[in-house]
């Protein structure tokens, strides 16, 4: 029995699920899979359990978590392909280190460039290390790391990923903050493991995927003194909503909003 389980949360994935799951059953360290299906309008075959709505990735994440029992957990995004040595990397360097809590490796865009080598907040936001640069570029050190492809340990984890309050963008920051605030460690592996189209299914929350994304920034700041700075992230929005890339509504939700559950 493996000592591993893979969870992927879906909604209406189609092809691109299917080509995630065969890179998961290519992996040269054997796991358990776990589909979640997270409110598909067509449901797929592969899934292991199911919410018939969208609760969200962390609520998603949450859900299919209780459907685990394995001291390693892994979240893949449904539009993520693994290389084959990617499960063996992240859990070796989980079995060196008692106090490392989650590990992921160098994720790159279907272009060959680099999507992410963990996260950074040395200017008081929040940053994809590397996004869009040339595999070899210098990289920073990774303060935290991303939900798109990483193994957990259970024990730092506990029975639950993610604050639901975030309902999708910027929980695996501050699941990294809280990790980080009890003593646990966390790696990014200097070695390229996966490749992430980005986005895939973002259309599906229309605008209100902007709101979320710009919202949730603040929230993390205000939850976790120290992890993300104000006013840098509003001087980061005052050029973003010039641009349409940032959300006036999610700025002022994030500053003055009260912590709910959303869905």
């Amino acid at each position: 029995m493996s000592d591993v389980d893979i969870i992927v949360l879906d909604v209406d994935g189609g092809a691109m699920l299917d080509e995630c799951l065969a890179s998961i059953r290519a992996q040269t360290v054997p796991s358990r899979i776990i589909v979640f299906d997270n409110g598909s309008r067509n449901p797929t075959g592969d899934a292991d359990a199911r919410s018939g709505r969208n609760l969200g990735f962390a609520g998603g994440a949450n859900a299919a978590l209780r459907h685990s029992s394995a001291p390693y957990v892994a979240l893949v995004n449904n539009d993520v392909v693994l290389q084959p040595e990617w499960l063996a990397h992240v859990r070796a360097a989980l079995e060196r280190d008692p106090q490392l809590a989650a590990v992921q490796t160098i994720i790159t865009r279907p272009d060959g460039r680099i999507d992410g080598a963990g996260i950074d907040i040395s200017d008081g936001t929040f940053r994809q290390i590397g996004h869009g640069d040339a595999v070899g570029a210098p990289l920073a050190m990774a303060w935290g790391v991303s939900a798109t492809a990483t193994l957990y340990r259970r024990a730092a984890i506990g029975d639950r990923f993610f604050d639901e309050g975030f309902f999708a963008y910027y929980e695996d920051v501050e699941l990294c903050a809280r990790l980080r605030a009890t003593g646990w460690r966390i790696a990014v592996l200097p070695v390229i493991g996966a490749t992430h189209r980005g986005s895939a299914t973002a259309p599906l929350l229309g605008r209100r995927a902007l709101r979320l994304r710009t919202r949730n920034r603040y929230r993390v700041a205000k939850m976790h003194p120290g992890v993300g700075r104000i006013r840098a992230l509003l001087c980061e929005d005052a050029k973003l909503l010039v641009r349409g890339r940032a959300s006036l509504r999610g700025l002022l939700a994030g500053l003055f909003g009260r912590m709910k559950a959303e869905g």
